[in-house]
């Protein structure tokens, strides 16, 4: 007897890949503030986006989390 396979439902495809492009939209948002904090010698301004960063990364535990914890509820 072979193995089967039960394929992911539309839904369950559309909220992964839901998720997947927040997580890209929080690695992008991350690089961003990297780079301004780069351009500038105003240590305001670099602190400001040290804690945009700071923030971007728990919102992206949060949604590394979530994911986790959806495709769990899925099997």
């Amino acid at each position: 007897m072979s193995p089967t396979y039960r394929m992911p439902s539309a839904a369950a495809r559309r909220r992964e890949a839901e998720i997947a492009e927040v997580a890209r939209a929080l690695a992008a948002a991350r690089c961003a503030a990297r780079l301004a904090g780069l351009g500038t010698g105003e240590w305001v301004v670099r602190e400001l986006l040290l804690s945009v960063i700071a923030e971007i990364d728990d919102a992206e535990r949060a949604v590394s989390q979530l994911s986790r914890s959806l495709s769990s509820q899925g099997r």
